[in-house]
This record gives C-alpha cells, structure tokens and sequence, in this order.
C-alpha cells in the first residue's frame, strides 16, 4: 500500500516499523531475523547484524503495542504495558539540552536492538508530549490498520486511504443497509 505522504520526523520511525505489517496482503517484513536487519538497516538504525528470535519477537510485540496505542480503543491498557515495559529495559530516560528547548533521550543500551528500541521509544514519547503523536493513526479498516499520518485541519481522518479502505468500509454499510432492508419487506 502506498497511502498519505510519511510522518514528519522523528515519527517516520514509528510509522515504519508499524507498517512493517501489512494486513491487507498478509506481509510481514519482520518475519525473520534477517528482515528486521533489513528494516534497521534503512531506517539508520544501530547495527543488527545478526538479530537472534528473541530479538524478532520483541521488536514484533513493541511493533504490535504501538499499532494498539495508535488505533487506541480496548488494547490500549496492555500496549502502554508493553511500551512502559520497554521503557524500562532499555532505560530510556531524557536528557535535557543546553540550548533551544527539547531533550535528547538515551538508555542503556546493552545491545543495539536497545539502541534501536530507544530510539523508537524517543519517538513515542516526545510526540506524545508536543502532541503530535495524535495525527498518527491506524486505518479504521480492521482489516487494513496501516499507520498514516493524519494531516487533515481537525485531524478526524479515519483511513489511511478513503479512496481504498473507506470506499469498501462504506459499500459494505451500503449494503449491510440494502439487505436490512429488502429483509424487512
């Protein structure tokens, strides 16, 4: 899929390691270790060379807390679980700037899968603090939920695409309605 234009920075990030998941066309780029190197990679983050299971499982549950936390609704309890529990791993903690106002974060960092979670995990929380984490959102398609950047005027866009998942959202309403009604008569 190739939806809205990307997020601004530094929520790139996070929107590209939600969208390593595209459910629309079953693919999944983090479905070996060799993939997340690959993401890592394009994403300039910390080498990992040769990521091991673990480290896939891990980055796929961060992955899948944060498409929750984007989507909000009844997982959203267990994905600030997740993503507070990162938090604390890695060790992220902000560091605060001598100049223009702002904070860099650091952690940790035993391994460069935690460089790389920290960096996404920086993300998160600055976004959420100037608000921007907001206008990232998941498709409303249950069957879609790609991460798109919402950069309408009041920021109540619902699909990464109306032109895809909102027409087949609404075709299905229109027909949901179109057989209610026939079975009525």
């Amino acid at each position: 899929m190739v939806p809205r234009p990307a997020a601004p920075p530094p929520l790139t990030l996070v929107q590209s390691l939600v969208n390593t998941r595209e459910l629309l066309e079953d693919r999944d780029d983090l479905s070996t270790p060799a993939g997340l190197a690959a993401w890592a990679e394009a994403e300039g983050l910390p080498g990992l060379a040769r990521p091991a299971e673990a480290d896939l499982t891990r980055v796929r549950r961060l992955r899948e807390a944060l498409r929750q936390l984007l989507g909000g609704g009844a997982g959203l309890p267990g994905a600030v679980s997740v993503l507070n529990g990162e938090l604390a791993r890695t060790g992220t903690r902000p560091l605060l700037q001598a100049g223009p106002p702002g904070a860099e974060f650091t952690g940790d960092c035993t391994t460069s899968l935690d460089a790389a979670i920290t960096r996404v995990l920086a993300a998160v929380v600055t976004a959420r603090l100037d608000g921007s984490l907001s206008r990232l959102k998941t498709c409303g398609a249950e069957d879609c939920q790609w991460a798109f950047y919402d950069r309408s005027p009041n920021a109540a866009s619902r699909w990464c695409e109306t032109s895809v998942c909102g027409a087949r959202h609404k075709m299905r309403a229109y027909r949901a309605r179109q057989a209610a009604g026939t079975a009525t008569r």
